[in-house]
């Protein structure tokens, strides 16, 4: 038997019912765009807001980007961000974690993404949650289009997409780009 579930508009915020449906950054958008969320740059932590992830940012251990984790006492998610990290870091920290939070939730409780090993592959998760940040924050569509129209030097394109160089760089990789500095 399928079962509908309504988003309630009037309360701004999202249902664990909405959460339970998306499972892949294009209906992560989707929803978000639903919301009244631009996509570019993707509002990542009013989005999380959104989805009843209290997302706060603090000074945590320097190679510490972030940490997603399930509070016991409420069932709640939350997300701890560097408060120390430039502004870009933090943007894919939090759409990091929200790729934690879609893919991997029912596997454990917490999360805990450090510097060190977040550009190393040392997991399935790891790979996942990088991808599911790069799709939400450079959305393949709008970064295609961008380079068609003439928008394609890193440092411009990593501006309007609110990102690092490097992450940048690595999406224009995974997506077969090269030249202009990709």
């Amino acid at each position: 038997m399928a079962v509908i579930r309504r988003y309630d508009r009037r309360c701004g915020s999202a249902n664990v019912a909405d959460s339970d449906l998306i499972n892949t950054p294009e209906k992560l958008l989707r929803f978000a765009i639903q919301k009244g969320f631009a996509s570019i740059p993707l509002d990542g932590e009013g989005l999380a807001k959104a989805l009843n992830i209290e997302v706060r940012k603090q000074e945590l251990q320097d190679d510490l980007s972030g940490v997603l984790r399930k509070i016991p006492e409420s069932g709640k998610w939350e997300m701890l961000i560097n408060a120390q990290h430039h502004p870009n870091r933090q943007r894919y920290t939090i759409a990091h974690e929200l790729g934690h939070y879609f893919l991997h939730r029912h596997l454990q409780v917490e999360f805990q993404d450090r510097i060190f090993f977040r550009g190393a592959e040392n997991s399935k998760e790891e790979v996942q949650a990088n991808s599911f940040a790069s799709e939400i924050l450079m959305p393949e569509v709008d970064f295609r289009r961008m380079v068609r129209e003439g928008k394609n030097k890193v440092n411009d394109l990593s501006q309007e997409f609110g990102v690092s160089t490097l992450a940048l760089r690595i999406r224009a990789k995974n997506l077969g780009m090269s030249g202009h500095g990709l």
